[in-house]
């Protein structure tokens, strides 16, 4: 156990740093959502801290698979190494592009134009108010409203975002 501690030591460091900044990404992300909607007087509730929890949950299943790939590739390099006489850097280098790939997600999400949001929700509106204006009496309106709704959550079409 010592030997294996000491082969891959370092390796389980940066894998251990990369998740830390996994993390530090989406809570920058989820900092830069608050601050706008609080310049935007939007009110703030659990949904979007649920939402970044699941997305959290979601970003570590796939740096985990990448992270057991890059095991497997790691002790094959350090197999075939002194097999070969090669020194091949035995690194994460699919759990760093993994990374990085979560790190350009949160990037865009951070400076994601506020306004494209306002668009989608006034969008949302517009789409119910002619759903409205289809129906003529008070229980074809809401009817009509209640139709979009289930259409809308079963397109997954809850075009909130996270705070």
């Amino acid at each position: 156990m010592e030997n294996i501690l000491q082969t891959f030591g370092p390796q389980l460091i940066i894998i251990a740093c990369v998740y830390a900044l996994v993390l530090f990404v989406v809570f920058l992300d989820l900092w830069a959502g608050i601050r706008k909607a609080k310049q935007r007087g939007e009110y703030r509730s659990s949904y979007g801290l649920r939402k970044t929890v699941d997305k959290i949950s979601r970003y570590f299943n796939m740096i985990l698979v990448i992270t057991s790939i890059d095991v497997v590739q790691m002790l094959a390099i350090t197999q075939l190494n002194p097999q070969t006489n090669h020194t091949l850097p035995v690194l994460p280098f699919f759990t760093f592009i993994g990374a990085m790939f979560v790190g350009f997600i949160e990037l865009k999400s951070i400076y994601e134009n506020s306004e494209a949001k306002e668009r989608a929700k006034i969008g949302d509106a517009a789409k119910i108010l002619s759903q409205i204006i289809q129906h003529k009496d008070e229980q074809e309106i809401i009817a009509g409203v209640i139709e979009y709704l289930k259409k809308e959550k079963e397109k997954g079409g809850d075009n909130e975002t996270n705070a």
